[in-house]
């Protein structure tokens, strides 16, 4: 008997959230056009260090915005190696913490530098069309925020293309997943992030219940997660961060959670990505979010969490449903994930 992570939701119910009726497409089509009218113009990127170099058209392409993320960058590299990554594209957001040296210093990272904010480019959103027009549209693209790990059925095993070839076979343009905050055992103070170190070694649980997941106006979207449990409102947790970039693919206008076209955000869930989110480098960060409101809603998540009266070095996130991270499979048999591989769409 799998013990579900949404566990309002049979496999019936899934299947049906992935299909959207004929007046839900008519409604996504006039939502579609107002949401690509508000896109910004493509910014301009200015490639730093090493020229940017020539990726055969098979190649699986990661792009991804980041700021100060040297304590983690040296894993999320060698991750995404693993799983086959040919390049990485990446914008470098004023990073001054020595993740410029660290992206220069790897022969598969292109690195990109913007004169325009976070908040002038929607968020990153602008940064990642720019990039995807760069590296060529009509090919798979992994996009994710550098403290997001990915994780698919079978990924310490299987390569990244397998996977691809296994969403190809469902018909899948895009994979959904819940981003799974990960979390310290004990006080989130003590969880201090050493060089060399994996965040699983310091922030190594989930929640293992707890969650929704609901058809929204704009897709499928999944709910819950620590920050709900413990500081209240709604996080939505689904991102897609396996998807096949065409002529019709847009992020500008859209969302992390609902890239454009929308009618393609309407799936079960096939990946899941590990977040990094709560450490003791959270004590400050999420203070310097709240600081600059670049984030969504002017960092309101944020902002909750810091005025929540309980975030501090001596916060224990665990619970008793609290679950450590193990194999994929595991997260597949709890309903996180369905496994394409074995049939279940």
């Amino acid at each position: 008997m799998r013990e579900a992570a949404f566990p309002s939701t049979d496999e019936a119910v899934l299947r049906r959230l992935a299909r959207p009726s004929f007046a839900e497409r008519l409604g996504l089509l006039w939502r579609e056009r107002r949401f690509r009218r508000r896109a910004r113009p493509l910014p301009t990127l200015r490639p730093a260090g090493a020229a940017p170099v020539a990726v055969a058209p098979d190649a699986i392409v990661l792009v991804c915005v980041m700021r100060n993320a040297a304590p983690y960058l040296p894993a999320f590299l060698e991750h995404y190696r693993r799983l086959g990554i040919a390049r990485f594209a990446v914008v470098d957001d004023r990073s001054d913490d020595g993740t410029r040296e660290l992206l220069d210093a790897a022969p598969d990272v292109d690195r990109f530098e913007s004169q325009l904010s976070f908040r002038e480019v929607g968020g990153s959103m602008g940064w990642r069309d720019a990039l995807v027009a760069r590296y060529g549209r009509n090919r798979w693209y992994v996009s994710v925020d550098a403290d997001e790990f990915l994780l698919y059925p079978d990924s310490e095993t299987r390569p990244l293309a397998a996977f691809v070839a296994d969403l190809e076979r469902a018909g899948l343009r895009r994979s959904l997943g819940p981003m799974l905050d990960l979390y310290p055992r004990g006080a989130l103070g003590a969880a201090v992030l050493h060089p060399g170190q994996h965040p699983l070694a310091v922030s190594p649980l989930i929640d293992g219940e707890g969650y929704r997941i609901s058809r929204e106006r704009i897709g499928t979207s999944i709910w819950g997660g620590p920050r709900t449990r413990l500081f209240g409102g709604e996080n939505r947790l689904s991102k897609f961060p396996v998807i096949f970039v065409d002529e019709a693919t847009q992020f500008s206008g859209g969302t992390h959670h609902a890239p454009l076209p929308l009618a393609r955000n309407f799936a079960v869930p096939t990946c899941a990505l590990l977040h990094f989110k709560f450490s003791a480098a959270s004590l400050g960060e999420f203070r310097a979010f709240v600081a600059e409101g670049a984030h969504f809603g002017g960092s309101a998540f944020y902002r909750r969490i810091v005025e929540s009266g309980v975030f501090g070095a001596d916060l224990d996130l665990a619970y008793e449903g609290s679950l450590p991270v193990g194999a994929t499979q595991e997260l597949v048999r709890r309903g996180f994930m369905t496994d394409l591989a074995r049939g279940a769409v």
